[in-house]
């Protein structure tokens, strides 16, 4: 009788371990489908819950099992290394999206929108009803879950200028909760919660506005999106922190490197603080030409660029 091979054997384990859940589970699953990057190899174990309640008992599972967990989310901004990712990994691809008021005063609006719901869904929801606080988020891509990880926003503006309260779940057990504001730890391009978790929903402290004014600001957003960044292609979003007085964009663009490839990525030759999959890059061909580029920027600049992209998983063995 054959004992079949590590693998087999970790994948059966694997499964003894989340037997009987609600949610829907597939073991040694490719993560590249489930980021925007469509770069990546395989979880052991690829979870998609589309309940709070399947939510939690992941979790519980995950804590008295000791299974590691990693959260995906809606897979923007993130590169997932060609060798995959040990434990469990949380994705909601079509799960936990909604948007709800929760109240509504004649100089404010609190609007509560689950963590995986799309941006763009959610801007353009504010912005038709005059509202204003969103705009920051105007292209970018994702999910709410994800923008708050990140703080995204512009140079000017970030989520955290409009965040109210936060639902989430800790790995370490417990049920769902809210977290005021003040419980968050915001920097540039980073969001801490006080411990690992799950972010579940982000209410949002809006103003009212003229939905007119609001409507033209976000056409303009957009046009000088479409003008200035990839569009049509698999990407992350930016792939650099800006260095304090900098971006890291002029900089690539002054250095020669927009154009530049490796395997199937590319920086981009519309931005160059984007890198594109062309068709069949590796997470190897990706993290290659950040080391370039990175390389390129400290010789001819003196300046070391830091990752604003969120690298997870392990080589390949």
């Amino acid at each position: 009788m054959s004992i079949g091979s590590a693998e087999e054997v970790m994948a059966l384990e694997m499964a003894e371990k989340l037997k009987n859940l609600e949610c829907e589970i597939l073991f040694d699953e490719r993560l590249a489908p489930f980021t925007t990057f469509q770069v990546g190899g395989p979880a052991d174990a690829l979870a998609l819950p589309t309940t709070e309640d399947d939510l939690v008992e992941l979790i519980e599972r995950c804590r008295s099992e000791a299974l590691p967990v990693t959260v995906l989310g809606g897979g923007a901004n993130t590169l997932v290394r060609d060798g995959g990712v040990r434990g469990v990994v949380i994705a909601f691809p079509k799960a936990f999206r909604g948007i709800e008021v929760i109240e509504e005063g004649a100089d404010r609006v609190l609007l509560e929108a689950r963590a995986g719901e799309k941006i763009p869904a959610l801007v353009r929801f504010a912005a038709e009803r005059g509202w204003a606080g969103t705009e920051c988020l105007a292209g970018v891509p994702g999910t709410v879950g994800g923008a708050l990880a990140m703080n995204a926003g512009t140079a000017e503006s970030y989520i955290e200028d409009a965040v109210e309260s936060v639902r989430w779940v800790p790995l370490d057990g417990g049920v769902p909760e809210w977290l005021p504001v003040e419980a968050l730890h915001f920097s540039y391009r980073r969001t801490e919660l006080p411990a690992p978790g799950v972010v579940l929903s982000v209410r949002f402290s809006l103003r009212q506005a003229d939905a007119g004014a609001i409507r033209e600001q976000l056409m303009r957003s957009a046009v000088q999106r479409r003008e200035r960044q990839p569009w049509g292609v698999p990407c992350a979003g930016s792939i650099f922190k800006n260095p304090p007085g900098e971006r890291a964009g002029v900089l690539i663009e002054s250095a020669g490197l927009k154009g530049m490839r490796i395997g199937g990525a590319q920086v981009s030759e519309v931005h160059g603080n984007f890198m594109v999959n062309l068709g069949g890059a590796t997470a190897t061909d990706v993290l290659a030409l950040i080391e370039e580029v990175k390389r390129t920027i400290l010789e001819q600049k003196g300046i070391e660029l830091a990752l604003e992209l969120n690298v997870i998983g392990e080589d390949p063995a």
